[in-house]
């Protein structure tokens, strides 16, 4: 069994995570303002800056780079693709039967990625990977896949 994993995942997911997060600060914040405006006391000042500085940690999050982890898992069989951020998961399991063509893409002059077919669709895995290390991976598993039985 051989791993990758690449501290970089793919953008959609980030992004639905992120704005997941900020829709349920502003929501949650909503409430409770309205729940404090009928009332005559007002929040104290600590409880607001906490607020405001929960909201500034998700939003940094979102927009750095690198939050989160795509791992890549060779087995005798099976190949494994996990991406992750923060507590959410993504988990894909194929059969290496039935993967076709790993290559490398470029995606500039000095930047890769690994992908391979699966019963039509291509996958893809990792982003900013210099070429070395896409090579790796791919090379990784067009052997996997000889060996379990389909084409190089």
């Amino acid at each position: 069994m051989i791993s990758f994993s690449v501290t970089e995942q793919r953008r959609r997911l980030r992004r639905a995570v992120h704005g997941s997060a900020l829709l349920v600060w502003a929501f949650a914040g909503a409430v409770i303002l309205a729940a404090w405006t009928g009332s005559p006391l007002r929040p104290p000042l600590a409880l607001f800056a906490l607020w405001c500085f929960a909201g500034a940690a998700v939003a940094w999050n979102a927009t750095r780079r690198g939050a989160g982890r795509e791992t890549l898992t060779v087995t005798r069989r099976q190949l494994l693709l996990r991406r992750s951020v923060g507590p959410f998961r993504l988990r894909r399991r194929y059969d290496l039967g039935r993967v076709r063509r790993p290559r490398l893409a470029a995606r500039s002059r000095r930047r890769f990625r690994v992908e391979f077919d699966v019963d039509g669709r291509t996958r893809r895995f990792g982003r900013n990977l210099s070429a070395r290390e896409a090579s790796c991976a791919a090379g990784i598993i067009r052997r996997a896949t000889r060996h379990a039985g389909g084409p190089p």
